[in-house]
């Protein structure tokens, strides 16, 4: 099924912005 790849790579590219952005807050908490 096409939708789910769609969702999944929704998901995946979620998650990975979601991690990105708790990096960048805590590299920016380590740096304030």
């Amino acid at each position: 099924m096409w939708w789910k790849r769609i969702a999944w790579f929704a998901a995946l590219w979620t998650a990975s912005v979601a991690v990105l952005g708790v990096i960048a807050y805590l590299i920016r908490l380590m740096i304030l």
